[in-house]
């Protein structure tokens, strides 16, 4: 899959996953932005190395202006930007009670709002050319929890909103936007695994899947897992509804059948919040006799 003719614009490009991603756009014939609080001459003279050409900004992306003031430079530098690819971000674990507000907006701002203004900044571009891909990194713990992390994955979580919304936006300019969540040993995490645990986690799966996602037949709207080896997408499903009167809908009937609507079959899938309403409706009128127009 090559690249040739197409400017990316990577965050948090100093180091890990954005690093990977843009050496790999680079070795496709891709353009680079490295942007990043850090430093990322090591990172430019690694792409440089392959040929490609390379800018670098200094930038802290929760800051709307520097953003605003950067993203300006990158088009005045390459005329436009095809690939978006989001990569900026922090962690701490904690418990909840001691998540000090600073901690919380911190995180926030760096995922979540970071993402905005980067999307904000070259959204309209994309629309005018007709081409984007957008790719927001998410992580298992913001998809299905857990302990010690309610600010990491309450901020990677809202990104999957901010791509399931923007998804839909796009579909009539051919801009596709999807997350992923990736495993791979880099500084951020390599204190988490064991050694020989660690090796099976290799960079080539999540950048086969990125590549993917910036390919001309991308999907867009979808939640991919990359790691150990493996790529498999994540859904949010609902499970088959149970109906109740107006009279009979209490709480305890509810808790009687909870067994039933908690089982995982069978399920159905919406592509999006008002179509999820529709079925709603649909379903209701349905069990009530009412004919819908």
């Amino acid at each position: 899959m090559r690249f040739q003719h197409r400017t990316a614009v990577v965050t948090g490009a100093a180091s890990g996953l954005g690093r990977a991603f843009a050496i790999a756009l680079a070795q496709r014939g891709t353009q680079i932005a490295l942007i990043d609080k850090q430093d990322c001459r090591e990172t430019a003279a690694a792409i440089a190395a392959l040929g490609a050409e390379v800018k670098y900004w200094y930038c802290d992306v929760t800051n709307e202006t520097q953003v605003e003031e950067v993203c300006h430079q990158v088009i005045q530098q390459f005329a436009k930007v095809d690939f978006l690819l989001l990569c900026a971000g922090v962690h701490k674990s904690a418990p909840f009670e001691k998540i000090t507000m600073n901690e919380w907006r911190r995180q926030i701002d760096v995922d979540l709002t970071g993402s905005f203004l980067f999307c904000r900044a070259f959204w309209g571009m994309m629309k005018q050319q007709a081409f984007g891909r957008i790719l927001m990194l998410t992580g298992a713990s913001g998809l299905f929890g857990d302990q010690f992390e309610a600010a990491y994955s309450s901020a990677k979580m809202a990104l999957i909103g901010l791509v399931n919304s923007l998804s839909l936006e796009g579909q009539s300019y051919n801009i596709c936007v999807n997350s992923l969540c990736a495993q791979v040993v880099t500084g951020m995490t390599a204190h988490h695994m064991a050694d020989d645990v660690g090796a099976m986690f290799s960079i080539e799966a999540p950048v086969a899947a990125a590549m993917y996602l910036l390919g001309d037949s991308a999907p867009t709207g979808q939640h991919v897992l990359a790691a150990a080896g493996s790529v498999s997408c994540v859904r949010l499903a609902e499970t088959a509804p149970a109906y109740f009167t107006a009279d009979d809908c209490t709480p305890e009937l509810v808790g009687k059948t909870w067994p039933k609507l908690s089982k995982a079959h069978p399920l159905s899938f919406e592509k999006s919040g008002e179509e999820q309403i529709v079925k709603w409706a649909r379903n209701a009128c349905r069990e009530h006799g009412v004919l819908l127009e």
